[in-house]
C-alpha cells in the first residue's frame, strides 16, 4: 500500500510539532505515513511533543527524486531551532522546498497516495530560488496544473478564493470571466470527486458591496462574474451569483461552497468559524494534497505548545480524498 507523506515545512516553525502530535492522536487512522525533511528535526520534535517517532522518513531526497538536491534536506538546527534570523532564511527555505519537491514528485510517480503539507515561510521559499506567492502555486507547477484552486475547509463551511496572495488593489485586474469560469469547473468536479458530493452547490459572492448594486458600486459582477456564472450554469453546474457576499454567508447552509473573488473575503468566514481545524486543500492537480490552515507561528514553536487540531484535519481529509479516489492502492 502506498504511504501518506508529511512535509517538514518551515523547520523553524511548529509543523513537524503538529504534525507529530496529530499523529500521536491516531490522525492517521492505521495507513502507512513518511515524513520527509531532515531527520534530525523530525528527531528534535519528536522531543519536545512527547511522541515515540514510529514513522519512517525520508531524509535524502535524492533516493526517491533523481532531480532533487539531497543537499536541501540536510539542516543544522543549531542551539535554536526557532531560529529566526534572515541569514538563514535560504537554509530554511532550500529545506521546505526539497521536501515540498520530493513529496509531489512521489505522488505523481505513483509511489505515494497523498501529500500534507506542513506551513511555509513564504519569504524563505523566495530566498530559495522558487518565487511563488506560495505552497499552492509551487505545487500546481510541479503537477504542470494551470488553474489550481485553493478550497479552505471545517465541518461547517467551504470556500475558495478567486485571487490568493495579491494586493487588494491588483485583485479586479487579476479577475476574469475565463478564470472564473475554469475556478467554477473545478471546484463543481472535485466536490464531487474528492468529497463524494453528487450534485454540489456553488454560491459565487461579488467582488463588490451588494454584488455591485447593478453597477452603482463597480462593474465586475457585470462584466466578469455574471457571465461565468451563466455559462457554469449552461453547462450543468449548480451556481448562483453573482451574489452579496455578506448575504451569502448568512445563509451558508445552502451552498456546498462559496466562491470568493479575493482572500480575506473567503477567509475571514472559515477562519471565524473554523480558526482549530480548518483544511487547504489543492483542487484541480492530479494528486492529492492538503495542509493545516494556519502559519508558521515561529513565536511559540519548539516549545511544545503548538495545537494540533488543524493538523490532524488535514491528515484525515487527505486519506479521505485519497480512499475515495483509489490512490492508496
Amino acid at each position: 500500500m502506498k504511504p501518506l507523506l508529511i512535509t517538514i515545512g518551515d523547520p523553524a516553525g511548529i509543523g513537524a510539532e503538529a504534525a507529530l502530535k496529530a499523529l500521536g492522536q491516531g490522525a492517521a487512522k492505521g495507513r502507512a505515513v513518511v515524513m520527509v525533511g531532515p531527520a534530525e528535526v523530525w528527531r528534535r520534535a519528536a522531543e519536545v511533543v512527547g511522541v515515540d517517532n514510529q514513522w519512517p522518513i525520508w531524509e535524502n531526497a535524492a533516493e526517491h527524486d533523481d532531480a532533487a538536491d539531497d543537499a536541501a534536506q540536510r539542516y543544522d538546527l543549531g542551539a535554536d531551532p526557532a531560529d529566526r534570523r534572515d541569514e538563514r532564511l535560504r537554509e530554511r527555505g532550500l529545506v521546505l522546498a526539497g521536501a515540498i519537491e520530493t513529496a509531489v514528485r512521489a505522488c505523481l510517480a505513483g509511489r505515494a497516495a497523498a501529500v500534507v503539507t506542513m506551513p511555509i515561510d513564504k519569504r524563505a521559499l523566495h530566498a530559495a530560488g522558487k518565487p511563488y506567492p506560495g505552497h499552492t502555486e509551487f505545487i500546481a507547477d510541479l503537477c504542470g496544473a494551470a488553474t489550481p484552486v485553493m478550497l479552505l475547509f471545517g465541518p461547517e463551511l467551504r470556500v475558495a478564493p478567486l485571487t490568493t496572495h495579491v494586493a487588494l488593489r491588483d485583485v479586479p485586474a487579476r479577475l476574469s470571466v475565463d478564470a472564473t469560469l475554469a475556478a467554477l469547473r473545478i471546484v463543481a468536479r472535485d466536490l464531487t470527486r474528492l468529497f463524494g458530493i453528487a450534485e454540489p452547490r456553488v454560491a459565487l459572492c461579488g467582488l463588490n458591496p451588494h454584488a455591485g448594486e447593478g453597477g452603482l458600486f463597480g462593474d465586475e459582477e457585470i462584466r466578469i462574474l455574471a457571465p461565468a456564472a451563466a455559462t457554469a450554469r449552461a453547462e450543468g453546474i449548480n451556481v448562483e451569483g453573482p451574489l452579496a457576499a455578506d448575504g451569502a454567508f448568512a445563509q451558508r447552509r445552502r451552498y456546498d461552497a462559496v466562491v470568493c473573488p479575493t482572500h480575506d473575503q473567503a477567509l475571514i468566514p472559515l477562519k471565524l468559524l473554523h480558526f482549530d481545524c480548518g483544511v487547504n486543500a489543492t483542487l484541480g492537480l492530479p494528486i492529492v494534497r492538503t495542509s493545516p490552515d494556519h502559519g508558521t507561528a515561529r513565536d511559540i514553536a519548539w516549545q511544545g505548545r503548538a495545537d494540533a487540531g488543524s493538523a490532524a484535519a488535514a491528515i484525515a481529509a487527505a486519506i479521505e480524498f485519497a480512499e475515495r479516489i483509489g490512490s492508496f492502492e
